[in-house]
C-alpha cells in the first residue's frame, strides 16, 4: 500500500547565478537520475505487525540497489525531515532509499520493543529481506542511519540478513549500557534521562503524521496508546550489565560484511565507534572520526566535512560492486585535535606505531613520566557539582555543548600537573587510568579521571574522560562491597581522542568523585583517599602517537556546499544551555533542550519546546534529580491541533512520567507512570 507518487528533480536550479550554477554541478556531479516518492509502503513481518516505509527511488525504468534506515523518530515528521536531503541524494546517484519506522512508532503499527532491544534488529533484518525480493530492487541492500540509526544497522548486520552487503553505522554503539547509560557503571543523570529521555516520552506517544483517509493511522495510535510504556521507565532497575543489557548488545566480530564506521571524538559515543572498527569481523572496513559532537558531519559547526560522497563510494564499491579501488586506500581518517588542528589518514586504528607511556601521579601534585620514589597520599571530599564545564554530551543534536575551561573544575578535584612538554605529542587512542583509592566515608565513590592539555596561558581544555564506580571495579556483572579504608585499585578506562599536546603545553589528571550532570553522583558525599608514588602508584597510560615518516599522512576533505540546503524543511531551531548556580542554595542546575520548528513532509507544521534540567546541592548528592518539560503541538491536515505534553521527574532511587494529550482543545489521553 502507497499513496501516489510525486516527481521531483534531484536538485533544481533556480538562478542565473554562474557561480551558483557551477557549484550546484560540482555537487551533482554524480546525479544521474530524477527522484521519485512512494508513500507509507507497508512492510509486512513474519508476527503481523508491519513496518512503514517512505521509498525514494531513481525515476527509471529497471531495477536497482536500495539502501534503508531504521529509526523510532518518524519518518514524517522529525527524522523525515532531517533526512529529506541524503535521501535524494543517494537516490539521484542510482539506489532506492528507504527510512522506516521503528515497530510501533512513527506510522508502523505493533507493539513497540523496549529501547535497544534485540527485535529491533530481527525487525530490521525481516525488512531488508523484503526489501531485496521487491521488483524495483536489485537484490542487493546496505544500510545506513545516525545514533539509534547507527545502532540500528549494528544490530541488523548481526542479524545476518543474507542481502544486505554493507553497513555505515555513524555515531552509535554496540552497548548502550557500557557507552551512555551506565559509563563504568556510573548511572547517566541529564543527557540520557533528561535530554532524550523526556523528549523520547513525548515522541513515544505521537499518532502517525501521514493522515491516511481511510483512518488506519487512528488505529495504530490507539493501540500505541493502550500500550504505552516509556523508554526510561525500566533503567534503574539495572545497574549492573546483567542480562537486560547483555541480551541487546551488538557482538561486532560476527558481523562480516564491509563497514564504514563514523564518529565524533565529542560526541556521546566517542569510544564505541572506534571499538566497532577494531571489533568488526570484516576486512573490508573503513574508520572516520572528527571532532564533531552528536551532529551529522555536514552540519558541525566545526570542521564540517562533505560525508555524503565518501559514503556513495563505499556504497558502489560494496552494494553495486563496482571496481573504484577503494579498498586500496586507508583505512582509517581521523582528525587531531589540539594544537595540529588537522586531518590525518593511516592504514590501521590503533596505529600501528603507538608507543604508550606511563604519567605517574606523584608528591607536591606533579605529574611525571618516572615514578616518584616515596609513596604518598592525599585526602579528597567528594563535590557533587564537579563536571559542569565538561561540556553536554548531548544526545539531541544541538550543535553546542563543547568543554569549557576545565580550570574551575581542576581546582575542586585533586589534579596533578605535568612540567612543560618539549615537543608536540599527539595523543591518539584509548587511555587507561590506574588510581590506587581508599574510601574513607561513604558506601561508594564514583571515580572520575580526567586528562587535560593546560596551555602557557593556564587555560585547561578537556582531553579525555574515564567514569568508574568502585562496587564495579571489579566486573560490570557483579557489583561488590566497598571495604573502608582498605586501598583498592581502580582502573579507569578512558575515552578514544586524537588530541595534539603543543610544545610548552602541559598535562594534567584530575581525579574526583563527580561529573555532573553526565552522571548523577553516589546518595552520599564519600571521603577517599587517593594514592601515589612508588613504582606501581597511581598512573595514567597514554598513547602516544609518533610523527609519521617524512610527514605523509595528512588527508584531505571535501568541505559542505554552503550553496545546498541541506534542511528543507527546517523553519528554526533554537538550543539552550545554562549553567546556574544559586548562591543562596547552594544548589547548582544545567538546563539543556531547544525550541525546533519545521514543516512537516505530507504538509503540516511540527512544534517542539523541549527543557531538561538536572540539579544538586553539594551537600545533599541524594537529592540530584532531572527534570523534563516537553511539548510538541502538531497542525495536522484534515485533523486539527494536536499537543503533546510531557512532565519527567528523575531521582537517584526513582522517577514520576506523565504524558497528556490534547485534541482541538479537549484531553483525549492522560497516564502517569511512577516507581
Amino acid at each position: 500500500m502507497h499513496v501516489p507518487q510525486e516527481t521531483l528533480t534531484a536538485s533544481p536550479v533556480k538562478t542565473a547565478s554562474c557561480r551558483t550554477i557551477l557549484r550546484r554541478r560540482r555537487q551533482m556531479e554524480n546525479a544521474k537520475y530524477e527522484v521519485k516518492v512512494e508513500r507509507n509502503l507497508l512492510i509486512p513481518l513474519s508476527d503481523g505487525a508491519t513496518l512503514a516505509a517512505d521509498l525514494y527511488g531513481p525515476n527509471a525504468e529497471g531495477s536497482f540497489p536500495a539502501l534503508l534506515s531504521f529509526y523510532p523518530y518518524h519518518k514524517d515528521d522529525l527524522i523525515g525531515a532531517s533526512n529529506e536531503y541524503p535521501r535524494r541524494y543517494f537516490a539521484a546517484r542510482g539506489y532506492n532509499v528507504l527510512l522506516i519506522d521503528f515497530r510501533g512508532l512513527g506510522s508502523s503499527d505493533g507493539i513497540p520493543h523496549r529501547a535497544m532491544d534485540r527485535g529491533e534488529g530481527r525487525d530490521g533484518a525481516e525488512a531488508v529481506e523484503w526489501i531485496a525480493a521487491q521488483p524495483w530492487c536489485d537484490g542487493n541492500v546496505g544500510m545506513f542511519g545516525m545514533s539509534y540509526g547507527g545502532i540500528s544497522s549494528l544490530k541488523v548486520a548481526y542479524e545476518q540478513p543474507p542481502h544486505l552487503r554493507a553497513i555505515v553505522p555513524i555515531m552509535g554503539t554496540d552497548d548502550i549500557y557500557i557507552d551512555y547509560l551506565y559509563s563504568g557503571g556510573c548511572l547517566s543523570c541529564l543527557p540520557s534521562f533528561g535530554a532524550w529521555g523526556s523528549f523520547m516520552l513525548a515522541m513515544n506517544l505521537m499518532p502517525p503524521t501521514l493522515i491516511d483517509p481511510a483512518g488506519r493511522w487512528y488505529k495504530v495510535w490507539q493501540q500505541r496508546l493502550e500500550h504505552a510504556m516509556p523508554y526510561i521507565y525500566p533503567w534503574q532497575d539495572h545497574p549492573s550489565h546483567d542480562e537486560f543489557w547483555q541480551s541487546g548488545a551488538v557482538d561486532c566480530s560476527q558481523i562480516k560484511i564491509p563497514a564504514f564506521v563514523i564518529g565524533g571524538w565529542r560526541d556521546i559515543f566517542p569510544e564505541a565507534m572506534p571499538r566497532v572498527y577494531e571489533q568488526l569481523g570484516s576486512a573490508n572496513k573503513k574508520l572516520l572520526m572528527g571532532p564533531w559532537m552528536h551532529t551529522l558531519p555536514d552540519l558541525s559547526p566545526r570542521e564540517p566535512l562533505d560525508y555524503l560522497p565518501e559514503m556513495v563510494r563505499f556504497f558502489d564499491r560494496w552494494v553495486k560492486n563496482e571496481q573504484n579501488g577503494l579498498e586500496n586506500e586507508p583505512a582509517v581518517t581521523y582528525f587531531v585535535q589540539g594544537s595540529a588542528n588537522r586531518w590525518r589518514s593511516e592504514r590501521k586504528w590503533p596505529v600501528s606505531r603507538t608507543t604508550f607511556s606511563n604519567f605517574y601521579l606523584g608528591a607536591k601534585r606533579a605529574l611525571a613520566t618516572d615514578p616518584a620514589g616515596e609513596d604518598g597520599s592525599e585526602q579528597y571530599e567528594a563535590r557533587p557539582s564537579v563536571g559542569t564545564l565538561a561540556g553536554l554530551w548531548d544526545p539531541t543534536a544541538l550543535g553546542i555543548g563543547l568543554p569549557l575551561d576545565q580550570g574551575p573544575d581542576d581546582l575542586a578535584s585533586v589534579a596533578f600537573t605535568s612540567a612543560a612538554m618539549q615537543a608536540d605529542t599527539e595523543i591518539s587512542g584509548s587511555p587507561e587510568a590506574t588510581i590506587k583509592i581508599a574510601v574513607e566515608r561513604g558506601d561508594d565513590a564514583n571515580l572520575v579521571v580526567k586528562l587535560c592539555d593546560v596551555a602557557p596561558d593556564g587555560s585547561s581544555s578537556l582531553i579525555s574522560t574515564g567514569w568508574l564506580k568502585a562496587a564495579y571495579r571489579n566486573g560490570l556483572e557483579n557489583p561488590e562491597a566497598v571495604p573502608l579504608e582498605q586501598v583498592i585499585e581502580m582502573r579507569v578506562p578512558m575515552v578514544a581522542t586524537s588530541y595534539m599536546v603543543g610544545r610548552r603545553h602541559r598535562l594534567r589528571v584530575s581525579v574526583s568523585c563527580s561529573d555532573f550532570p553526565r552522571i548523577f553522583p553516589t546518595r552520599t558525599n564519600p571521603a577517599i583517599r587517593v594514592y601515589f608514588g612508588g613504582r606501581r602508584g597511581s598512573h595514567v597510560r597514554i598513547p602516544i602517537v609518533p610523527p609519521p615518516k617524512n610527514n605523509g599522512n595528512y588527508a584531505e576533505v571535501r568541505r559542505p556546499d554552503p550553496s545546498v540546503q541541506r534542511s528543507p524543511f527546517f523553519v528554526s531551531m533554537t538550543p539552550r544551555w545554562t549553567i546556574e548556580r544559586d548562591l543562596a542554595s547552594g544548589r547548582t542546575s544545567v538546563v539543556t533542550g531547544s525550541h525546533q520548528q519545521s514543516n512537516m513532509i505530507n504538509g503540516g507544521a511540527f512544534d517542539m519546546n523541549h527543557v531538561a534540567r538536572a540539579s544538586v546541592t553539594d551537600s545533599n548528592p541524594q537529592g540530584a534529580a532531572v527534570h523534563g518539560d516537553t511539548q510538541i503541538t502538531l497542525e495536522l491536515p484534515s485533523v486539527g491541533q494536536m499537543i503533546v505534553k510531557t512532565t519527567s521527574w528523575i531521582g537517584q532511587d526513582g522517577l514520576s512520567l506523565t504524558g497528556q494529550i490534547s485534541l482541538n482543545g479537549t484531553v483525549v489521553f492522560e497516564k502517569h507512570w511512577r516507581k
